[in-house]
């Protein structure tokens, strides 16, 4: 009876400070903002194909037709269903960046977490590959490899990947090396432990809130970038629904039909300023916790 009860009272001690935490973080304006828009577009994403009238690529004999009781966003210039194209076509605009922004997180967090931690020469290599990935735009990098390889999903993850991965790096380092000479971390080297403990059991616990960060931040410039090449053709191709694709294919018939151009475009920014806010709110809830911390 006894043990049962500890065993209670033990799993609501270390339940009550998550709950308060996700209270304390929704409770900052931007954060339930952005976790309520978030929540809704994946609601959408996920029940969408289930309740869309049409499939994606059903061509009628009515195209261009405004809304009607049939079409309720009307049709595009082939003749298919907006909304289930629309309600269809969330799923890659999700699931592309956080896919490339996940890779690049995880090869950019074991390098960095290297670098800022032994320092010398391998820090010396990684800075200088670093700042000659940092030195190539962005978007001329992802076309010389849309060019190479062809477009595509798999190529655009792989080159946002490849793009994102320094600077995520960077911060990685800098956070890294702010760690490295504290106290646990010297005393865990006294102890004899192995680079991947102090790596991942010392140092990585201490730059949660950083990888958080920077994981939201990420996101919201991925979700940008990859509509961004699809609008441009470069990224998911024809005839995915994908609504950068949907926005490319529908702007010459911006003044004729707006509905195709705006509701997904409108989707798109409505992801990125939910994973945005949910990013400053992030800042502000750790910011807040590690001030709390130095108070006490």
């Amino acid at each position: 009876m006894s043990a049962d009860i500890l065993r209670t009272v033990t799993a609501g001690d270390v339940a009550a400070p998550r709950r308060r935490g996700w209270r304390s973080f929704l409770a900052i304006p931007q954060g339930g903002l952005g976790v309520a828009l978030l929540l809704l577009l994946l609601l959408l994403v996920v029940i969408g194909p289930f309740v869309a009238p049409d499939t994606p690529n059903e061509i009628s004999d009515q195209p261009i037709l405004g809304p009607s009781a049939e079409h309720w966003l009307g049709t595009d210039a082939y003749g298919r269903d907006i909304l289930s194209r629309v309600l269809h076509g969330g799923a890659s605009v999700i699931l592309l960046p956080l896919v490339a922004v996940s890779a690049a997180m995880v090869v950019a967090t074991l390098v960095g977490l290297v670098s800022g931690y032994l320092g010398g020469k391998v820090d010396a290599v990684v800075t200088w590959v670093i700042n000659i990935a940092l030195a190539i735009p962005s978007y001329l990098a992802v076309l010389v490899v849309v060019a190479a390889f062809g477009g595509g999903g798999a190529v655009v993850v792989t080159a946002v990947a490849v793009v994102y991965a320094p600077y995520i790096t960077r911060v990685i380092r800098s956070s890294t090396q702010a760690i490295a000479p504290r106290e646990f971390v010297l005393a865990a080297r006294a102890r004899g432990e192995s680079l991947g403990w102090i790596l991942f059991r010392e140092i990585t616990p201490n730059i949660g809130p950083t990888l958080l960060v920077e994981i939201a931040l990420r996101f919201t410039y991925a979700i940008m970038f990859i509509a961004s090449l699809s609008f441009l053709g470069l990224g998911v191709q024809p005839p995915s629904s994908n609504w950068g694709v949907m926005v490319a294919q529908n702007r010459t018939l911006l003044l004729v039909s707006p509905i195709g151009v705006l509701v997904p475009a409108l989707l798109i920014g409505v992801l990125a300023i939910a994973v945005n806010l949910i990013a400053d709110a992030l800042t502000q809830f750790f910011g807040d916790r590690m001030h709390e911390r130095l108070m006490v």
